[in-house]
């Protein structure tokens, strides 16, 4: 029962960063269509959203970074699955932000 513990807590350490992308990524666009809906501006909102989900990612990069840098070798896969899922999310929440810099918010057809 212990391993099965053990590999739970490992896989939703490996997960983290892409549940803070995808809650980053489902806030953003429901509040938007929220606030465009009532007619206000949800840019603030979105602003403050995008640099806490960015922090999370960082400060879960930079976690999985010291646990590889500790990793006796051979480094397990596992360690390397939480760096490139942080670096990946990292990415994403950065990619979620760019229609929010170029596009008007609240814009009908």
């Amino acid at each position: 029962m212990r391993t099965q513990d053990r590999l739970l807590s490992q896989m939703t350490l490996a997960v983290a960063p892409l549940l803070v992308w995808a809650a980053h990524f489902f806030f953003c666009y429901a509040w938007t269509a929220a606030a465009c809906q009532r007619g206000g501006d949800p840019a603030v909102a979105l602003v403050v959203a995008s640099v806490l989900a960015m922090v999370a990612a960082v400060a879960l990069l930079a976690r999985a970074v010291r646990l590889l840098w500790r990793a006796a070798r051979p480094v397990q896969l596992i360690v390397w699955v939480r760096v490139a899922t942080a670096a990946l999310a990292l990415a994403a929440i950065a990619w979620t932000c760019v229609p929010m810099l170029m596009l008007r918010m609240c814009t009908g057809p």
